[in-house]
């Protein structure tokens, strides 16, 4: 049990990301009490690992000292987000590509670091909550929220629920093939979405239209290019570094879209490292989804998500609070 004082229990939310994790403490209300961020410690995605014990060891010396900081010892309940495909009943982290994880008990091994019930799901579902809470979906009951960055996922909420669907990959939208694209992913295929619609992808187009002797200032980058990289070109007018985003979000438009038909959502919520580059990304989704669903009123809006890198944080946490709350009333269903 947590320690008690004038600040209540004290929870933690954590977000794992593709290249940082960050961590919160907050108070019994979801209130932020502090905050820390640390570097993700990342598999070889060619021999995945369903042991990642330094980054969980990591997490745990981490998660400590900044309850420490805050005059907690112990903890009530933590919830984390986790990339790729989650079991949430299990706690498993079933399968991370970019992680290189499979088959990781990291509920199990991060309780036992923790000394205090760990529950998890896939990062994307609890940044949509968090954006659902109190980000740019707040209020709305039906929406759809993708983050751009790393890779690429989808979350779905549906009368107020988060959809897992019946093999818990509800949302994998990035795992999607786009036809006549091949390029090789690492989960394994070729062509999918996610090689195209994330900070990696972006980086690669960049450099291949580079290679192409296209007439762009990323030729003149001096380091290997980054997707900021080609966000900073447009900004100053760079034709082939627009046309890049253009080209990505007209192929995640086409599959939003097709997600947008099958579930219905009000909104879209566009998240994500990438999301910063704004209309760029934006606009081109747009444009893709009234080509698609020419009647406005039935076409979900596309806005930039509020919270950035909290959305994750605040779902987490929200997440570890009401299963927390659900099991010490006997409520608990997970």
């Amino acid at each position: 049990m947590a320690k008690v004082g004038k600040s209540g229990a004290a929870f933690i939310g954590v977000d794992i990301g593709g290249t940082n994790t960050v961590i919160g403490l907050f108070d019994e209300d979801g209130l932020p009490l502090g905050e820390r961020r640390i570097a993700t410690m990342r598999a070889d995605p060619r021999r995945p690992t369903s042991e990642p014990a330094e980054f969980i060891d990591r997490l745990g010396l981490e998660i400590g000292a900044l309850a420490l900081a805050h005059g907690y010892r112990e903890i009530a309940a933590a919830g984390f987000g986790v990339p790729g495909w989650v079991d949430t009943a299990s706690g498993m982290a079933l399968d991370a590509s970019n992680m290189g994880w499979k088959n990781v008990r990291f509920a199990e091994e991060m309780s036992r670091r923790l000394g205090a019930p760990v529950y998890i799901d896939n990062d994307v579902r609890l940044y949509t909550l968090g954006e659902a809470i109190a980000g740019a979906g707040e209020g709305c009951a039906d929406l759809v929220c993708i983050t751009v960055g790393t890779g690429l996922s989808a979350g779905i909420l549906m009368d107020g629920v988060l959809l897992r669907g019946s093999r818990l990959l509800a949302g994998e939208i990035g795992h999607d093939r786009v036809d006549g694209w091949d390029e090789p992913c690492n989960c394994g295929k070729r062509g999918c979405l996610e090689t195209i619609a994330s900070a990696p992808g972006i980086a690669r187009l960049a450099e291949a239209a580079v290679r192409e002797g296209k007439l762009t200032t990323l030729a003149e980058v001096g380091h290997p290019i980054t997707a900021y990289d080609v966000f900073l070109a447009c900004e100053a007018g760079d034709a082939v570094a627009a046309d890049i985003f253009g080209f990505v979000g007209r192929a995640l438009g086409r599959k939003l879209a097709a997600l947008a038909f099958a579930v219905d959502p009000q909104m879209i919520i566009v998240g994500g490292g990438v999301a910063a580059a704004g209309d760029y990304l934006l606009q081109p989704i747009r444009d893709e989804l009234a080509a698609h669903i020419p009647e406005t009123e039935w076409r979900p809006a596309v806005v930039p998500g509020k919270l950035q890198d909290k959305a994750g944080l605040v779902g987490a946490v929200r997440f570890a609070i009401d299963n927390w709350t659900k099991e010490r009333s006997g409520e608990h269903d997970e």
